[in-house]
């Protein structure tokens, strides 16, 4: 090949590099992003979305704005549907809704028709175990008695964790309590409480009730280690005594390894997606960020990638139909 060949081909691919990089480039550069939330206003969902908003937006090409649209119905399972079906795949929308997503059709395949595995996962922000809380007015202070006592407790719809949990403790336990459906979010739940209406909830994190941590009743646990600086209670699941049923347990407990995930529509161009993922792993990391989150008492930031839920999404869905049946009889 002669020099002067050889230095024009180099010339070509120069810039056939440059319009690849130009046009990587526009197609990650954002002007308005909508996060859209699976519950109402005031609750930890929208809570933290909020403070993504503030802060994501410094980490994407364009600086773009960020709006918070809140659209509540069953536990996030209305906006999961709306990201599968109807949502813009352009950038424009992500989501944040339930980790109870992840498995929705396993356990509720008639409500929840649709593949996980669709959903594109940014991150998360919390990796911890979850609680079942009690009002102390109610006089229900241990593990026992919450098993044993009738009462009510609050849940956002059959698809969350405040359903799931609850429900996973009433089936595999034998427990007498109520679950009483149809509030938009935590912080509905938190204030029927307050009311007497119902006397506690499920499935929440330890920043969840911080606010109001002196009126409420720790009873115990779900998922493996401890909150940090919180004392350690029984984990309800390590009662159940059928392995299959306790292999059940331990695939609805994988999702507290991505509460408060984030995710985009289906058919989201891949380096859009990147783009997110790549913001939030900045985000997570910002000290403005944390001073920010740290504000709503004790949330303990411990991010989970968009590519390690997908992984771990996968496993999900790779569990035996076995286990799949006894995941469904838990939580029916």
């Amino acid at each position: 090949m002669s020099a002067m060949l050889f230095r024009a081909l180099r010339a070509i691919s120069v810039v056939v590099a440059g319009l690849a990089f130009a046009v990587c480039a526009q197609a990650t550069e954002f002007k308005t992003v909508t996060i859209k939330v699976g519950y109402g206003p005031g609750g930890g969902y929208d809570q933290t979305s909020r403070i993504i908003a503030r802060h994501i937006g410094r980490y994407l090409a364009g600086n773009p704005d960020i709006v918070v649209q809140n659209v509540p119905g069953g536990g996030s399972l209305k906006l999961t549907k709306m990201v599968l079906g109807s949502e813009p795949a352009d950038g424009s929308v992500v989501a944040a809704v339930s980790e109870a997503m992840s498995y929705a059709p396993v356990l509720d395949p008639a409500n929840a028709n649709f593949d996980p595995l669709a959903l594109q996962w940014i991150g998360s922000l919390v990796n911890e175990p979850a609680y079942c809380v009690t009002t102390k007015s109610s006089g229900i202070d241990t593990i026992d008695k919450f098993l044993q006592s009738d009462f009510l407790i609050g849940s956002t719809g059959k698809s969350s964790v405040t359903y799931i949990f609850a429900a996973m403790v009433k089936n595999g336990l034998n427990a007498r309590f109520k679950v009483v459906t149809g509030f938009d979010g935590t912080a509905d739940i938190q204030l029927a409480m307050q009311r007497g209406e119902i006397a506690g909830m499920c499935g929440v994190s330890s920043y969840n009730i911080s606010g109001n941590r002196d009126t409420l009743n720790l009873i115990g646990t779900f998922g493996p280690g401890t909150v940090r600086g919180e004392e350690k209670l029984e984990r309800f699941t390590a009662r159940i005594e059928d392995p299959k049923v306790q292999e059940a347990a331990t695939l609805i407990e994988s999702t507290l390894h991505f509460h408060h995930p984030l995710v985009a529509p289906p058919g989201t161009p891949k380096d859009a997606v990147e783009a997110f993922r790549t913001a939030y792993g900045q985000m997570v990391k910002d000290p403005e960020f944390l001073a920010d989150i740290g504000k709503l008492g004790e949330m303990s930031v411990n991010a989970t990638s968009g590519e390690d839920i997908s992984q771990l999404v996968w496993q999900q869905q790779a569990v035996g139909p076995d286990v799949f049946e006894a995941a469904r009889n838990l939580v029916k």
